[in-house]
């Protein structure tokens, strides 16, 4: 089991900045050439990034181990296509998982002429032996107010969004009462578990079996993530 504080806050402005060229990478934990000791992977989730594609420009990975990759549009859309020959174009309120073998290379471009896209994208490390063209794409309704909405199931590890008017508050129940939550605000502002996040913060937890929250902001959005913390566990 990781050994890390019950809580902690990842304040949006300590985030990791690359810069390359048409690509800005803000990332909450460890990645590329960011380096901080309060910024280690938590559990199997290894990366959360959010990324600014200027128009025209494209980003390119090339997988060094095999993990399970998500990609979620915040503005606008982008055109993703890999070395398997999957070419597909992802919106808002879309979203695109898929399982990623070491050497796979994939590409995510802006086809827009004048406008900047952003996205999130979320490895997960995976323990799978079969990882050819697991792929699965699938849209997401955010008119659903006040609620969380399931997003993905990866084994033991699942994802979900909510979008919450002013003062509506909520309630989550870990599935697996071994496993940490990590929350990620999208924007807005919310108070979780007695600790304000503004956009782009992010909160680990550890030891709780549940989780109660109230947005403090309208259309308050983010990401709840339960998560293994045990990497070494197999959760095919």
């Amino acid at each position: 089991m990781i050994e890390q504080n019950q809580a902690q806050i990842y304040k949006s402005d300590l985030r990791g900045l690359i810069i390359s060229d048409g690509n800005n990478c803000l990332s909450t934990f460890n990645f590329g050439t960011y380096y901080n000791d309060f910024r280690k992977p938590f559990g199997v989730l290894e990366v959360l990034n959010e990324e600014i594609l200027l128009p025209q420009h494209h980003s390119r990975t090339v997988v060094k181990a095999d993990i399970e990759v998500i990609i979620l549009p915040l503005f606008g859309g982008i055109e993703y296509k890999d070395n398997l020959g999957n070419d597909d174009f992802i919106r808002v309120e879309q979203i695109r998982c898929f399982s990623a073998q070491k050497g796979m290379l994939f590409e995510l471009f802006n086809p827009y002429k004048e406008e900047n896209v952003s996205y999130l994208q979320i490895w997960i490390s995976s323990q799978k032996q079969d990882l050819n063209n697991n792929f699965k794409q699938f849209d997401f309704d955010l008119n659903q107010k006040n609620q969380l909405i399931s997003l993905f199931k990866i084994g033991d590890v699942f994802g979900f969004i909510g979008d919450f008017e002013g003062r509506k508050e909520g309630f989550y129940q870990l599935k697996n009462k071994l496993n940490g939550i990590f929350i990620f605000v999208i924007s807005g502002a919310f108070e979780i578990d007695n600790r304000l996040l503004e956009s782009k913060d992010g909160l680990h937890l550890l030891k709780t079996d549940s989780l109660e929250w109230e947005a403090l902001s309208e259309n308050a959005l983010f990401l709840l993530l339960e998560i293994p913390l045990d990497k070494d566990l197999n959760y095919e």
